[in-house]
């Protein structure tokens, strides 16, 4: 019955948008995006292992920041990152190699403050939950937590849409200036997302919006496909934000269609492909209904 509910709300355009979590007494989980303190996978890694040999984080967290579900390196791991009496206008950039001396800043007198990860949609990007469109911020700031993906039999063919609870959110530290990029539509639709923020094609594929260009198109929540009139790359100051739907089965494994999500009316990834799954940026994600032994 819900589903029928959600597929009539999108059929009427009344609903357009990403973002979820999971549904406990406190809410989604929310993760730290900090700008001030961003490094690559190769340097994340060795931060961890810094951190764990000088003991600034235990076996279990290094564990956590480095490792897949399926035991393998994160394409994009979690890491440590420092500030002084917790004050995001005081950062200490700590060491990315492992054997480096310990000892947090000049004085020791920094301390861990977050796991830092990515994010990726300005405030304003709609995302579509259970009780409708709302916007990245206001769901948020809400904590809402059921939000509308695709299902796990949805083809390129044939859209379907479930509802799932919110895992996590992400935000930024602190307000920082990004570069956006504004990708405008033949149909007038327009999204603002980070440089690798994942969006899904006209081919069923996932692709980082970097890589993106005039002519190629977006999947609307209809299936209809949308060219791209324009990309313009612009700055913004603020806060970027994201989300990740719970899309685990009974065994523990993230189904892929249920990372994919609705914003702005368009089928987006949400920050599982920016940062666990990233390695399926660019692979198929919408599949034809064929045994599953024949395209693993």
């Amino acid at each position: 019955m819900m589903k029928r509910y959600i597929l009539g709300l999108l059929a009427l355009g009344l609903l357009s948008c990403p973002l979820m979590g999971q549904t406990t007494i406190s809410g989604p989980r929310v993760e730290a995006r900090c700008e001030e303190d961003s490094i690559d996978t190769p340097k994340s890694l060795q931060r961890n292992a810094w951190a764990k040999r000088c003991g600034y984080i235990s076996r279990r967290t290094w564990d956590f920041n480095v490792h897949d579900d399926d035991g393998s390196i994160r394409a994009r791991p979690f890491y440590p990152s420092f500030s002084k009496k917790g004050d995001f206008d005081d950062w200490w950039k700590a060491p990315v190699v492992e054997s480096a001396k310990c000892g947090l800043g000049p004085n020791n007198v920094y301390s861990f403050i977050t796991n830092c990860r990515a994010s990726c949609f300005t405030p304003d990007q709609e995302i579509l939950f259970e009780e409708g469109s709302l916007t990245i911020f206001d769901a948020f700031s809400k904590r809402a937590t059921n939000i509308v993906t695709l299902s796990d039999s949805a083809t390129i063919d044939s859209l379907e849409y479930t509802i799932r609870p919110v895992e996590e959110y992400t935000e930024s530290i602190r307000n920082v200036e990004h570069d956006i990029l504004v990708i405008k539509t033949e149909t007038g639709g327009q999204l603002k997302v980070t440089p690798n923020h994942p969006l899904l094609v006209s081919t069923g594929h996932m692709k980082l919006a970097e890589d993106l260009k005039k002519g190629d198109s977006l999947i609307h929540k209809s299936g209809n496909f949308d060219q791209i009139d324009s990309i313009e790359l612009v700055k913004f100051y603020g806060k970027v934000y994201n989300v990740k739907p719970n899309s685990r089965d009974e065994k523990g494994t993230v189904k892929l269609n249920g990372q994919v999500i609705v914003a702005q009316g368009y089928l987006s990834g949400s920050i599982y492909y920016q940062n666990s799954g990233a390695n399926f940026v660019n692979r198929l994600v919408l599949r034809d209904t064929i045994p599953s032994n024949l395209y693993n």
